[in-house]
């Protein structure tokens, strides 16, 4: 119980304030290696809160939630696919950052590779619903 509200009330903050503060980082080379070990973090929790949020209709109210969790497959079939949404963020913002480090040597842009796989789930969600 304590390791959960640790994690509650040192990850999700600073998950949730990475992206304002990604672009001040980058500006030194110590922020910006902060910013590539933990940005994918703050990436795949942002990317876990959206894919569910935009697949899910929360706004109709609990039943329509539940009701469309029995839809798609049950609990355990919705959270997998909320953690494979996750470790894929995670993962792939890692190999983002990693190309963009390798290829042109520049922090100016490690935002945009840090969050990429937050804007491909977006892109995932407007064309396949």
């Amino acid at each position: 119980m304590i390791r959960s509200l640790l994690i509650l009330v040192v990850f999700v903050p600073a998950a949730a304030c990475l992206p304002l503060a990604a672009l001040t980082l980058t500006r030194t080379p110590e922020g910006a290696q902060a910013l590539f070990w933990i940005g994918p973090w703050s990436a795949a929790f942002w990317t876990l809160l959206y894919s569910q949020f935009s697949a899910a209709p929360w706004r109709q109210g609990r039943e329509a939630v539940h009701r469309w969790r029995e839809e798609q497959g049950g609990l355990l079939h919705t959270s997998f696919w909320a953690c494979a949404w996750m470790f894929g963020s995670l993962f792939f913002s890692y190999v983002a950052e990693a190309l963009l480090i390798w290829f042109s040597r520049s922090t100016a842009l490690l935002p945009l590779a840090c969050y990429s796989p937050l804007a491909f789930c977006w892109l995932w969600r407007k064309t396949n619903g």
